[in-house]
């Protein structure tokens, strides 16, 4: 398992130094053209909605992680139950480093004092008491990126049709984070964010067990 996961751990790496240098880029250019003073461009634009595109960019991770990767470990030798545990472990470390890159950018508004805080309600929301509201997104949305990977790699049309549907799970999945993060703040929700949030406990769940099914069967091509 452990040389699985070191074989998986030279593409997370690259992939993680990609995910932190963009954020790296869009923070530095925030600052250096007035951002912080209320200045309106695509910087405010990508720094406001960062934990937004990182679920985008996830999802393509994830999705290359269960096709080329799934492909090239098994050629190589890799066991299924062994690359198995080593997506396990790649999963929850894009989650931590998303998580950890969330938080940080998030309490950049906050401590250097940017002007209208408004801008940065998703950033700000997703902290304190709905702090893990992120991480089970981010967890779901790289699920579901190997389900469609897998389903790709058998059917190009089903693999299109299922990131559709991915697509449109991820509406709701930006629905779950105001919702659960109380960006918007209403008690008419009632247990819905709940409901949401076992939803998405749920869609790792199964994930897993799919994931498991698919590549225990899974034939190098």
């Amino acid at each position: 398992m452990l040389k699985s996961f070191r074989f998986l751990l030279q593409f997370a790496w690259v992939n993680l130094g990609g995910v932190l240098g963009f954020a790296a880029v869009v923070t530095a250019g925030s600052f250096l053209t007035g951002v912080p003073n209320g200045a309106q461009n695509i910087f405010e634009t990508y720094f406001s909605t960062l934990p937004l595109v990182v679920l985008i960019i996830l999802f393509i991770f994830a999705f290359s992680l269960c096709t080329s990767n799934l492909n090239l470990a098994l050629s190589l030798g890799a066991r299924r139950r062994d690359f198995f545990l080593a997506v396990q472990g790649i999963l929850l470390l894009y989650t931590g480093v998303c998580w950890l890159l969330q938080i940080a950018v998030s309490a950049i508004p906050v401590l250097f004092h940017w002007s209208r805080p408004e801008r940065w309600s998703i950033l700000t929301a997703l902290r304190g008491p709905n702090l893990f509201s992120y991480p089970l997104l981010c967890l779901a949305v790289l699920c579901l990126g190997c389900i469609c990977g897998l389903i790709f790699v058998y059917s190009k049309a089903l693999g299109v049709i299922m990131v559709f549907a991915a697509a449109v799970l991820g509406l709701f999945g930006t629905v779950f984070l105001f919702i659960t993060s109380g960006t918007w703040d209403d008690s008419s929700w009632g247990i819905l964010p709940v409901v949401l949030t076992a939803g998405a406990v749920a869609v790792v769940g199964v994930s897993e067990g799919f994931l498991w099914r698919t590549i225990s069967r899974y034939a190098v091509k």
